[in-house]
């Protein structure tokens, strides 16, 4: 939980900056949920699973496509919502020195996670 609002706090103040800065919580928010959502998948193409969780036919147009998708993010981007309040990232307060430390390990953690699933689609892609 901690490391949850944590990662919440390290997108929140990324997202405070800049031109989203209208909406930094849910920018936070769909962040954290694409990351663990990778990680999902991740699982799910190790295991050979991804057609049967996820059951989007290619003869779909983009539409229905983007409506299952979000039916498939909604729960856990409910669970996380519920979990990290907006006002516990307003006024949670963290060492400068951790912040930035956060900061590299999550962009690192990031890149380390698309190269993941980059490596494992492949490896795993059906022929």
């Amino acid at each position: 939980m901690r490391l949850l609002k944590f990662t919440m706090f390290l997108f929140y103040r990324y997202y405070s900056k800049g031109t989203s800065d209208r909406t930094p919580y849910f920018s936070a928010l769909c962040a954290v949920v694409f990351l663990i959502y990778m990680h999902v998948f991740q699982i799910l193409i190790l295991l050979d699973k991804v057609d049967e969780v996820l059951p989007l036919n290619k003869d779909d147009d983009r539409t229905t496509k983007y409506l299952k998708m979000g039916f498939f993010l909604l729960p856990l981007f409910l669970i996380v919502a519920y979990l990290v309040k907006p006002q516990d990232l307003r006024m949670a307060k963290y060492d400068e020195g951790k912040v930035k430390r956060g900061g590299i390990y999550l962009i690192v953690y990031t890149i380390l996670s698309i190269i993941l699933i980059f490596v494992l689609a492949f490896i795993f892609r059906k022929k």
